[in-house]
């Protein structure tokens, strides 16, 4: 029969397409894989190790979430980058503007300071018992061979040795040009006998001896001011013995001691200001700069202004002859740098202490020289120093208005006491 014949034609083709039929179903699979792994490109991997678990991107890969990046990862620019204050790792992610680090929460933030607890700050560092005590100034270094003119120097100012003749006028200005070494000026302060003679040498009137050479306390004077020049070391030698070096030093050449005429050493009247004020003035310049070296020192700041030292100092300003200006420069940046100007040190409010006075008042020979009449004398060299350098200049109107802003701020305090 025709029908029976035709089935067994078509069972093999059946067959043919099922087996064709299953095998593309699980081909396809690996298909896509080979596919999309030939098109994707294969991250640069960074391997310290031969496990390959602990391999990572050379490029940084952000998430939302901080993870750690490695010293030899690449960021990408744009993201959130943050140190771990826990474990010291660097930590990036996403960024998101506005984002708050829950991290931080609680702790100082944008602050250049580091938080103390009262307690510790309050107790100090623990110092071990036996060790040496701070030293702020720190150990002033000397040469490799001392200069034998210094010891040859002192010995001849303390000797007594006739103050006259080039020998001492050699020795004075030798000791002049060691003054400035800081090592040198330290081994002059610790000479108790030496300072006592250059003070009392400065206190005097004496002339020079030699033709060209300098009188011989504008000499001392110097000498002095080489030595406090900054050299805090200096001066704490020198401050140590002070009170006794003011009460019991008789001068030899004044017989008076140091007490009575350290600080008016630099009034013009005992410099010799009617005969040559050119010299007057410049043996003033050199003792006013060892009052302002000397007073660097609180406790003798202190006993500057009890002795009436503004006083002095404020008699310096009134000469109106030209060859004064570079000595009362030197008196206003003394006041300047001591008493009113914080920036370079001043203790404020230790001078003034009285309001200032009329310029009626202060015109007059017996009130002239009062502390309400500062304001007025350094108004007048103001004033008059309209062709003087600026520098000159400078000096008189920074004084003058610190001046008005220390008085009124004296008043101040005044008023409040009051109340």
């Amino acid at each position: 029969m025709p029908g029976s014949r035709s089935k067994p034609n078509h069972l093999p083709m059946m067959l043919a397409m099922v087996v064709g039929l299953i095998l593309c179903i699980f081909s396809a699979p690996s298909i896509a894989h080979d596919s999309n792994s030939s098109n994707a490109p294969k991250p640069d991997l960074i391997c310290h190790t031969s496990n390959p678990d602990e391999c990572y991107p050379r490029v940084f890969q952000p998430t939302e979430e901080f993870q750690i990046v490695h010293d030899d990862q690449e960021l990408p620019n744009g993201l959130h980058v943050r140190l771990n204050i826990w474990t010291g790792q660097k930590e990036a992610k996403i960024n998101v503007p506005g984002e708050a680090d829950p991290s931080l929460e609680g702790l100082p933030v944008d602050q250049a300071v580091v938080m103390v607890d009262p307690e510790e700050q309050r107790d100090g560092p623990k110092i071990p018992k036996g060790a040496p005590e701070y030293e702020p100034v720190g150990k002033v270094m000397g040469p490799e061979h001392e200069s034998a003119a210094l010891a040859e120097g002192l010995n001849m100012l303390k000797s007594g040795i006739s103050k006259s003749g080039q020998a001492f006028d050699d020795a004075l200005e030798t000791l002049e040009d060691l003054s400035h070494d800081m090592y040198y000026g330290l081994k002059i302060a610790q000479d108790t006998e030496a300072i006592e003679a250059l003070l009392c040498l400065m206190c005097g009137q004496s002339a020079p001896t030699t033709d060209g050479a300098d009188p011989h306390d504008q000499q001392a004077a110097s000498i002095l001011a080489g030595v406090f020049q900054n050299n805090p070391a200096a001066l704490k030698e020198v401050t140590a013995f002070w009170p006794q070096l003011l009460v019991e030093s008789r001068c030899p050449n004044t017989g008076k001691s140091l007490h009575l005429r350290l600080y008016s050493s630099v009034e013009p009247s005992r410099n010799g200001d009617g005969a040559n004020a050119q010299q007057a003035a410049a043996r003033v310049k050199s003792k006013v700069a060892v009052i302002n070296g000397l007073i660097k020192d609180g406790s003798i700041r202190k006993h500057f202004l009890r002795e009436g030292g503004m006083e002095s100092l404020l008699k310096v300003l009134i000469p109106e002859d030209k060859a004064w200006a570079r000595a009362q420069r030197k008196v206003g940046q003394l006041v300047l740098d001591n008493f009113l100007d914080e920036n370079m040190g001043a203790a404020l409010g230790e001078w003034p202490y009285l309001p200032k006075l009329g310029d009626e008042i202060c015109q007059t020979e017996d009130s002239g020289t009062a502390e309400g009449c500062w304001d007025y004398h350094v108004a007048r060299i103001m004033k008059s120093s309209s062709e003087a350098s600026e520098e000159e200049e400078d000096w008189s109107r920074q004084l003058i208005d610190r001046l008005v802003a220390a008085r009124k701020e004296k008043n101040n305090e005044r008023k409040h006491e009051e109340l």
